[in-house]
């Protein structure tokens, strides 16, 4: 005996369940707001990426956006956001936390942690005059039949035993959105089981040099770095040379949009300042070769 079943793609979810259309509008519209962040639609999800580096996913399941985040659930601990840890699971190899998007208030909190996972993946560089498309018009509503004739509802056919109930045609409907629940990881099995690409990486030599009030007043230097959140427990080490000057070598992903600072130790009380002992603006580079990066000290500060 012969029963069919159904498969439905995000796209035919967002045609089915209308009210999930607004969060993933804004879902969107967030990520077209920052430069190098890319969206990809497959059949079952979207994933969200900067450069090479994995991001989010949107999924619908039970008429409500999941939205997994390549963050650290232990990091949000005990806060004002609502979630749940899947990093022991297939899935949370690759997004460890997922947030269940219900309203307003939850597509609020979602937005911000999305905005975290983007920070911390290394974008900072926005799209100020970034448009996306109206996906009200493109899901707008369809029929069932509609959905399987234009590909985004799959038909298959399995085998089974006699006595198995057959689902009827009539209650097709029923039968696709009873289904949602059971999907939740087989999309991300795949994903989480095919080996990553060896990352395409470059190298980059920091030079330093302290002048005037600044000269003699470091024995060790450390640069501080946006691809790290700003961590200054991630500082990377500079090794002073006979000539006075400092030295480090680190490798970085290509294409990353690189900001730094340099401090007199891994803290910012004593970060670098202007000739005039003014803020600075963070030294910028974008990654594309193996470069040298150098950096004239005048002044550090002094709290």
């Amino acid at each position: 005996m012969e029963r069919i079943t159904y498969k439905k793609s995000l796209a035919a979810k967002l045609v089915l369940h209308q009210e999930s259309i607004a969060a993933y509008q804004a879902l969107k519209d967030l990520c077209s707001t920052y430069k190098k962040v890319s969206t990809r639609r497959s059949f079952g999800k979207e994933t969200i990426s900067y450069g090479r580096v994995k991001v989010a996913a949107i999924k619908i399941v039970v008429r409500h956006i999941n939205l997994h985040l390549a963050l650290d659930p232990k990091e949000f601990e005990n806060t004002k956001y609502h979630f749940k840890d899947m990093s022991q699971t297939k899935q949370g190899q690759i997004y460890p936390m997922r947030v269940s998007i219900k309203g307003s208030r939850s597509l609020k909190y979602a937005l911000e942690l999305l905005e975290v996972a983007l920070f911390k993946a290394g974008a900072t560089e926005l799209c100020l005059f970034a448009e996306t498309p109206d996906y009200q018009k493109e899901f707008h509503p369809r029929s069932v039949d509609k959905l399987i004739q234009e590909g985004l509802i799959k038909k298959y056919v399995k085998i089974i035993e006699d006595g198995t109930d057959v689902i009827e045609e009539e209650n097709l409907e029923e039968e696709i959105l009873e289904a949602e629940e059971l999907e939740e990881e087989e999309d991300f099995e795949e994903e989480a089981l095919v080996e990553e690409p060896k990352e395409d990486l470059v190298e980059v030599t920091f030079n330093a040099k302290t002048l005037y009030a600044a000269e003699g007043q470091a024995k060790k230097l450390y640069i501080i770095t946006n691809t790290t959140g700003w961590n200054v427990e991630k500082a990377i080490p500079m090794k002073k040379n006979k000539d006075n000057s400092f030295t480090a070598v680190a490798t970085f992903p290509r294409g990353t949009h690189l900001e730094f600072k340099i401090c007199k130790d891994t803290t910012w009380n004593d970060v670098e300042k202007g000739i005039w002992k003014e803020e600075i603006r963070n030294h910028y580079y974008h990654l594309d070769k193996d470069m040298l990066v150098e950096d004239l000290i005048h002044n550090f500060r002094e709290d």
